[in-house]
């Protein structure tokens, strides 16, 4: 089974919409920089599956890549996507579900995997309940801690601190020959977290901003900077990388001295396209 990164940017990606700053100036000019919302996918072309974690804006331009991966799905007639994971009802992670409804390309009843609470934010809101109305999604509510098998995987969620103002947040841990954490946003680490990081064998875990102060207004919207993360795992095992990169992240620029720093420590960042052996 192979993890594909569809998209390492912050909600919103790179450039961001109505931005001239350095990094959303570099990505206009240069594809390579560009970052999508934050969505991967773990596959597998012999066994014909193709799930995905979270649903971006750029789901379009995601599905794109999947075709490319992986040239049929089993039991999935619209669209090469066999399930969908949510982590939470922020604009990065739903929004792109509203792509598989009759206006786009009328799914039909995909798959959608989330949390008790979640599940009810989108059976209770439109455009989400819609799109379960009409068939276009299907709904599972999963318990907490509790290991689903799938395929030839198994995925448990777990709960994260991250701001519920429509739902929860929850993590992913897939375990097939290797366990991977799947971690894209939260609010701050945990001792229970960080254990549970280092149990694993790779983690691909928040990385919005490098540094405090990155943006004015990071009080309301507190996720915990690379340069502390790197700090709470710099003795760690495990093969860590950072993703869900704000459109002001440093590391983000090509031999920054920020991203020299990270990568002279040991971490690894995540881009777009890149495939992991899991």
């Amino acid at each position: 089974m192979k993890l594909l990164i569809l998209g390492s940017g912050q909600d919103a990606g790179v450039p961001q919409i109505n931005c001239d700053c350095e990094n959303c100036s570099n990505a206009r000019k240069n594809p390579d920089q560009r970052r999508l919302g934050p969505t991967i996918a773990f596959l597998d072309k012999e066994k014909e599956y193709c799930y995905i974690i979270d649903a971006s804006p750029d789901m379009k331009d995601q599905t794109e890549i999947i075709k490319k991966a992986i040239t049929k799905v089993k039991s999935q007639k619209s669209i090469p996507i066999s399930g969908i994971f949510l982590t939470h009802a922020h604009y990065g992670h739903c929004s792109g579900l509203w792509s598989l409804g009759k206006e786009c390309c009328d799914a039909d009843e995909v798959m959608v995997f989330c949390s008790a609470k979640m599940s009810e934010f989108l059976k209770n809101n439109h455009p989400f309940q819609h799109l379960f109305e009409r068939k276009n999604l299907a709904l599972f509510s999963m318990k907490m801690n509790y290991e689903y098998p799938m395929e030839d995987f198994t995925i448990k969620a777990f709960k994260v601190p991250h701001r519920d103002e429509y739902a929860d947040t929850v993590g992913y841990l897939i375990e097939h020959t290797k366990k991977v954490i799947y971690l894209p946003d939260l609010d701050y680490w945990t001792e229970d977290l960080i254990e549970l990081i280092n149990s694993v064998d790779i983690a691909i875990i928040d990385g919005s901003f490098y540094s405090k102060g990155e943006l004015p207004r990071m009080t309301e919207i507190p996720h915990p900077p690379i340069i502390k993360t790197a700090e709470l795992f710099k003795d760690s095992k495990v093969e860590i990388y950072f993703t869900h990169f704000n459109h002001t992240n440093p590391i983000l620029k090509e031999n920054s001295k920020e991203r020299n720093e990270i990568l002279k420590k040991g971490f690894k960042i995540a881009r777009d396209g890149l495939v992991i052996d899991i």
